[in-house]
């Protein structure tokens, strides 16, 4: 899966450059407690930098298995039903990132409605994370489940 290296690498860069811009932004927020300039905007711009960082950041969680999970059930299993008790837990995940991505989309059309006060942009810039989510979601909850089952082919994994 060559595509998927490449779009990981690309979410990893993407999630670099968010947390490292949210790391800027708090910096400047600390900062202006002690200067004599205000920036209102920094409080705002933390939080959605910081939902974007999350976006993109969740999916490569899929793809690397560190998502939190129970590990007495899934050490217990066998190797052949710890793969299909998590694909099964991916699945669940795909099919929620679907109605996620419909209400994400109904969340983004309102978000045309609204500014955001303090940076003065359209509220569905920030509301496009949860759509986006759901993409990157699906996307890598199906790229996980078929992950799981190459590996016990390519294992010869007779069970």
């Amino acid at each position: 899966m060559k595509v998927a290296t490449v779009f990981d690498q690309i979410l990893k860069y993407m999630a670099i450059l968010l947390f490292t811009s949210l790391l800027i932004v708090v910096i400047i927020q600390i900062m202006d407690r002690y200067l004599p300039y205000s920036a209102v905007w920094t409080e705002e711009l933390s939080r959605y930098l910081f939902v974007y960082a999350i976006t993109f950041a969740a999916p490569l969680a899929i793809r690397k298995n560190e998502f939190i999970q129970v590990d007495l059930l899934i050490n217990v299993l066998s190797e052949k039903w710890r793969r299909i008790y998590q694909s099964f837990m991916y699945l669940f995940v795909a099919v929620f990132s679907v109605v996620l991505f419909i209400e994400g989309v109904r969340f983004y059309q309102l978000g045309g409605e609204f500014v955001a006060p303090a940076l003065d942009i359209p509220m569905n810039y920030v509301y496009a994370s949860v759509p986006l989510l759901a993409v990157f979601l699906f996307i890598y909850s199906i790229i996980f489940i078929v992950d799981r089952f190459s590996k016990r082919m390519s294992e010869g994994d007779p069970s």
